[in-house]
């Protein structure tokens, strides 16, 4: 796929593959929790659901404080020194959590996992940025985005596999040596010197431009940006982690349970198509995308008491366009900021609002679905999903304005 892309330098192809490889072997050491849910609380006895899913909780939470923290400082640091340290990392935090006999002790693991995993996204953002155009970023976007669906299908498929065949502990064991691999492939694929924008000081000039204030990031839509974002996580990775559950109790087989990451692939070609044709910013088209979420979870709600293949539809539909999105959120926007310095810095903010989102998905869905059964988790999402809406359509207003205001200031300086 990516040798057969035009405009790309042999230089930018193998970037761009390393970039592919290295993040989508990150999603088999990370998405391999959600289908091992049963089967770990099967182990341990009397783990109910809100308490399971602290596991994914505690992955969210350091995952969001380690993008806030390496996010600044990929913009200082060589990009491939962090990504390997991060893969090691969680290699060996997968490989240990097989081996853990409580617990409390695949909670430490698991949290361990979520710091040393952000370390990676963050400084690929930045290899992207330093690479390639800004005609040629919408591509490479593109082509990243299918790191999710591809990672999300193959780590569910062998977590599945290996726990039916052998047992959960085998669905993180093969995981450590594909990060493993990992490590090889960004070794010898990505450019190991800085790249991008040195960060400039507030207002100081960089290349014949005055880099903008940190203080003045809140007035691009940021703020309403990261608050939507925190309610997209919230849903996405709802539906990740309880999606297998859900329908594993209406069917033993594994079809309707792969059938949700093979549709994915369907909402990012849909999220790529919709950016390169339509005039629509990359915020506003998120957003509207969410209300199209919305309806999908009221299918789920109505389709409730269905057996798995009914309403394994909706939830489909609801995951594809959630991954639709991801890419729209921690790609592109976050190289809006490129003439400032701040890639990293925005592409920490955005991943960590996702996840600070997620992390009190999985337990407040527990929660609810003990109480309320699933009903009551649909109308959660839906309700998540229109207030992203609408924060996603004032973000973009309020960045059109700035921008206005900007490219005003410059005519006038002119």
């Amino acid at each position: 796929m990516i040798s057969g892309i035009k405009g790309f330098n042999a230089h930018q192809k193998r970037v761009l593959a390393g970039c592919f490889i290295v993040y989508f072997c990150t999603y088999v050491g990370r998405l391999n929790m959600s289908p091992t849910l049963p089967q770990i609380q099967a182990t341990f006895e009397g783990l109910d659901s809100a308490r399971a899913g602290l596991l994914q909780t505690v992955f969210a939470l350091t995952y969001a404080a380690g993008q806030l923290g390496f996010g600044y400082l990929a913009d200082r640091f060589r990009p491939r020194r962090m990504i390997i340290t991060g893969l090691l990392g969680s290699a060996l935090s997968n490989l240990l959590f097989s081996l853990m006999p409580s617990f409390e002790l695949l909670v430490a693991m698991w949290t361990l996992n979520g710091a040393f995993q952000s370390m990676i996204w963050t400084p690929i953002v930045l290899c992207m940025t330093g690479t390639f155009d800004d005609r040629e970023r919408k591509t490479a976007s593109f082509v990243m985005s299918f790191t999710l669906a591809a990672g999300h299908l193959v780590a569910w498929a062998l977590s599945l596999w290996l726990s039916k065949l052998l047992s959960w502990r085998w669905s993180y064991r093969v995981p450590f040596a594909v990060l493993c691999l990992a490590v090889v492939c960004a070794f010898a694929m990505l450019p190991s010197g800085f790249l991008g924008k040195k960060p400039a000081k507030d207002g100081e000039k960089t290349g014949g431009k005055t880099s903008l204030p940190f203080g003045a990031l809140a007035g691009t839509g940021l703020i309403l940006l990261l608050a939507g974002c925190v309610l997209n996580g919230f849903v996405r990775d709802g539906v990740n982690t309880w999606a297998p559950t859900i329908l594993g109790q209406s069917s033993d087989s594994l079809l309707p349970k792969l059938a949700i990451p093979c549709i994915n692939m369907l909402g990012i070609l849909l999220g790529g198509y919709l950016i390169r044709r339509l005039t629509l910013d990359a915020r506003m088209l998120s957003g509207q995308m969410m209300v199209a979420v919305a309806l999908a979870a009221l299918g789920a709600f109505l389709l409730k008491l269905s057996p798995a293949w009914p309403l394994c539809l909706p939830l489909a539909v609801m995951s594809a366009l959630l991954q639709g999105t991801n890419p729209l959120l921690t790609s592109l926007v976050p190289m809006q900021y490129d003439y400032s310095g701040r890639v990293g810095l925005v592409a920490g903010l955005v991943d960590s609002a996702l996840y600070v989102g997620s992390a009190v998905s999985a337990p407040l869905a527990g929660f609810v679905r003990d109480r309320l059964d699933w009903g009551g988790v649909y109308i959660m999402w839906l309700i998540a999903a229109l207030a992203c809406f609408g924060l996603a359509a004032l973000s973009s207003r309020q960045m059109k304005a700035w921008a206005d205001s900007r490219q005003t200031g410059k005519n006038t300086d002119d």
